[in-house]
């Protein structure tokens, strides 16, 4: 049951949401949402309006019809604001709502996170729960050995203790913290390209499901000798824990705020995710903290002998990529001529922060191997992640994920190639269970934009790429190429 005293005031100071009053309840978010697409489809879901949310929220001092409505069937994708007229972000709102709904933190959930630096770990994704994804099963019970042979070791990234104990003071300090708003609208950050100093940050998700992802990253930079550092001591950038409703607001700002104290302390302020989620979630604790509440999150930090200095530049390392295109381009020593590939973007980098994406980066990327990027209607639509509905409400993610690889097949395309570790996670490990309920065959297989790259630029399929770890095979695809 959601609490509804003193929720306006909640609502008008939080430093996330812009004054919701200004609505045109012109109906933009809801013709797209896919949450409320899959009401009107499928009524078993449970409703879902945004239009009518901001509705009530604006004209019932009361609220009494907001528990008609399911508001966890939100995927996040900030599909609503990339239409708004007038900027309002009914995905923030939402997110407020279900804080309020939260009893407390302190459950399974939030004690994974809190023991591991905030990130996804292996004990999170039950294999009991997990048996709908069809085959990762096996690969899981490899992850270990799979690791060791990238010489990583392990089931998942290891954080030092030291910054271990920096997370958790952090998320002790922060568990009941309320930040207010400083400004009514955020800045846009200022973002450049880089081309060195860049801290490479890593992706929990990724680093989980396929560690190929940041190898081939990593090998991608080495042979192109680019400077970058990888820092074991960053957190993840809080992003699944905070959208999935496992940890509050406060400890997602103050952590991510350590992680840029972190990365200017070691000269690297070029901070490049390589996650799209990490990515608007880093993009956002900027802009949040550089409209007034640093000082706030500094007085935490201080308590752990760091400080923010306000001077990070975040981009995503498929930017990076597209930048090098010209640098990329003469190392390829196989052609992907001919090779029918969909994009596919991930919405924190082109809703979320609309206004500084570069809408084709991955369709130029993917054109200097000789590959055909592909048009496809729901080109941008969400994957269907859903964070909180991959652990608890999979069959909420299929119906969005269905109707997108569905779209994806029409096109004629291969390959789907991806910027975020979460919708490539999503799609292929969702791909065999739709195939198996719907009895028809996909044939599509997925790949990140540097695994692509590093293939074509002769990385070994298995050794750095990771290929073994993907729930739909690419050898035949590998085979077409002479790349096996």
């Amino acid at each position: 049951m959601l609490k509804c005293t003193g929720l306006k005031d909640d609502l008008l100071e939080d430093p996330r949401i812009p004054n919701f009053y200004s609505c045109l309840q012109c109906g933009k978010c809801t013709s797209i949402c896919p949450a409320a697409h899959a009401y009107y489809v499928d009524g078993d879901n449970g409703k879902y309006n945004p239009r009518e949310i901001v509705q009530i929220l604006k004209t019932d001092p009361e609220y009494r019809d907001l528990n008609d409505y399911a508001i966890e069937n939100c995927y996040h994708c900030y599909t609503c604001k990339s239409v708004c007229p007038v900027g309002n972000s009914v995905s923030d709102i939402i997110k407020v709502l279900k804080e309020r709904r939260k009893k407390e933190y302190g459950d399974f959930q939030y004690r994974s996170f809190y023991e591991k630096g905030l990130c996804v770990i292996p004990e999170m994704l039950s294999l009991d729960e997990f048996d709908d994804w069809i085959g990762y099963r096996d690969i899981l019970h490899n992850t270990k050995r799979i690791r060791e042979e990238f010489g990583l070791g392990g089931l998942h990234r290891e954080i030092p203790p030291d910054s271990i104990y920096e997370i958790q003071k952090i998320a002790d300090l922060t568990r009941d913290k309320r930040f207010k708003k400083k400004k009514e609208e955020l800045e846009t950050p200022k973002k450049v390209i880089p081309e060195s100093k860049i801290y490479l940050f890593k992706s929990c998700y990724a680093d989980l499901h396929y560690p190929g992802m940041t190898e081939s990253i990593k090998w991608v930079f080495d042979n192109l000798g680019v400077d970058y550092i990888d820092d074991p001591n960053q957190s993840s950038c809080t992003g699944f824990a905070y959208y999935a409703n496992a940890i509050p607001f406060s400890t997602m700002l103050v952590a991510n705020a350590r992680n840029f104290a972190l990365a200017e302390q070691a000269g690297y302020s070029n901070v490049a995710p390589v996650c799209v989620t990490s990515y608007g979630v880093l993009t956002e604790s900027k802009e949040l903290l550089e409209s007034g509440l640093h000082s706030e999150a500094n007085e935490i930090l201080k308590k752990i002998g760091l400080r923010f200095k306000d001077q990070v530049n975040i981009s995503h390392i498929s930017e990076i990529f597209y930048k090098f295109r010209d640098k990329i381009k003469p190392k390829l020593k196989f052609d992907f001529d001919g090779l029918k590939v969909a994009t596919h973007h991930g919405c924190h980098y082109t809703k979320m922060h609309k206004k500084t994406a570069i809408p084709y980066l991955l369709d130029d990327i993917v054109s200097i191997t000789g590959a055909q990027p592909v048009y496809y209607p729901e080109k941008d639509l969400c994957c269907g992640l859903g964070f909180d509905h991959t652990i608890h409400n999979r069959d909420h993610s299929r119906v969005v994920a269905a109707r997108k690889l569905k779209s994806i097949e029409d096109s004629g395309a291969e390959v789907v190639v991806h910027a975020c570790p979460g919708c490539q996670i999503t799609l292929d490990r969702n791909q065999p269970y739709i195939e198996k309920t719907t009895g028809g065959e996909l044939d599509l297989v997925h790949l990140n934009y540097a695994q692509f790259i590093a293939l074509a630029m002769g990385a070994d399929p298995y050794e750095t790429v990771g290929i073994q770890t993907h729930s739909n095979r690419l050898e035949p695809i590998l085979e077409d190429f002479d790349i096996l």
